[in-house]
């Protein structure tokens, strides 16, 4: 009776061990929708398919807390005539940074790291880095850099131009120690260079400050505790749920391929998850940092995320987000973060909506239609 009880207790004060609620659910006419609306959104997601950006794809609407539409469109793959599910898991590409950014937000919550220390703290070979084409030293790389691109690493762009490499095949340890042995592009704090390698190195960080390895972290301290369970990077295992990848081209939408670059992890774009992944994230920033009432990470530590960072000019970027509008005092109303997959998640804190897309054809190819999808969504509940 009595380890009976002490595992009740565990389980009620250990997030890692709670049974987490389903999402809640609600009628679209409850929330004072009409299905002409409804309908209307349905004919902005059908558009895509009709004129081939996409095979299908999926959506989810939360509104004030309640999901009130969850739907698949089209086809997974062309070929076979699959059903795009609104379960599908999916490559979700760089939606994968809100996940690791609030990870280590829950750290820093737990005292395990701060975002203002240096790297250098946790990895001394970044101690002594240089700027390219300077003999002094570089000032010191933080945590909160790494998670806002501007730490002055290489960016997704000088990587695909060919101006820098690494060896991908590897541990995260090795890769990150091996980006320790070469010049920043930039000062840090000073530009903004949207990639990979500062998610690497704030992972790699995460290691060493717990002791254990990124993907067990991610597992015990957020997706567990937030119900995430269709959340992980097993890749290999799950291809054959996975919708499959298309490019538009001259010829239509052909099958996408090679496009894993090394073994190595990245904590910036590996995920697989579904919608409902996604959407118990953002559900997680929506409530402040509680879950079923139990609070996972403070709500002061997430409100760092949503802070624009130096360096990064015109628009703005915190810890995993794009910050897409704010209020009048400065704080944020609205964080969104895409996916090069196809993938996209929202929160509007004024709207209380939540609003993820999910497809997999690069988005890039994807906006004339997305950009009239999420304006239909938003201006129905802007009334």
């Amino acid at each position: 009776m009595k380890v009976a009880v002490l595992l009740v207790s565990i389980s009620l004060l250990n997030p890692l061990f709670a049974k987490v609620s389903p999402l809640p659910e609600g009628s679209w006419t409850d929330h004072g929708l009409n299905a002409a609306q409804q309908n209307a959104i349905r004919f902005a997601f059908q558009r895509g398919i009709n004129e081939q950006f996409i095979p299908g794809g999926s959506l989810m609407i939360i509104h004030e807390g309640e999901v009130i539409m969850k739907e698949g469109f089209g086809l997974a793959d062309l070929e076979s005539k699959k059903p795009f599910h609104p379960d599908a898991p999916c490559r979700i590409a760089s939606l994968t940074k809100p996940h690791t950014a609030t990870m280590l937000a829950i750290l820093a919550d737990q005292g395990k790291l701060s975002f203002t220390d240096p790297v250098s703290k946790y990895i001394p070979a970044f101690k002594d880095m240089k700027v390219r084409g300077k003999s002094d030293k570089a000032k010191p790389i933080t945590l909160a850099q790494c998670l806002s691109h501007t730490a002055g690493f290489a960016s997704n762009d000088q990587l695909k131009a060919g101006e820098f490499t690494l060896n991908w095949d590897g541990s995260l340890k090795e890769v990150v120690e091996e980006l320790a042995t070469h010049a920043l592009f930039y000062e840090p704090a000073t530009q903004y260079g949207y990639g990979r390698l500062g998610y690497m190195t704030a992972a790699r960080v995460a290691e060493i400050a717990t002791g254990k390895r990124y993907e067990t972290i991610m597992d015990e301290l957020l997706f567990k505790p937030i119900g995430a369970t269709a959340s992980n990077f097993d890749y290999e295992s799950r291809i054959e749920e996975i919708p499959t990848p298309y490019v538009r081209s001259k010829n239509g939408l052909v099958i996408r391929t090679g496009e894993r670059e090394g073994t190595v992890i990245n904590p910036g774009g590996s995920l697989i998850t579904n919608m409902d992944g996604v959407a118990r994230l953002l559900m997680l920033h929506r409530n402040r940092g509680k879950v079923d009432g139990r609070e996972i990470v403070s709500p002061e530590v997430l409100k760092q995320m949503y802070v624009s960072q130096p360096g990064r000019g015109k628009a703005t970027y915190g810890f995993g987000f794009n910050i897409m509008k704010q209020r009048a005092d400065g704080s944020s109303r609205r964080i969104q973060h895409t996916g090069a997959a196809g993938t996209i998640g929202i929160v509007d804190f004024d709207l209380d909506l939540i609003v993820i897309v999910f497809t997999q054809v690069p988005q890039i190819q994807t906006n004339q239609w997305r950009g009239p999808l999420l304006k239909t969504i938003f201006e129905t509940f802007e009334g």
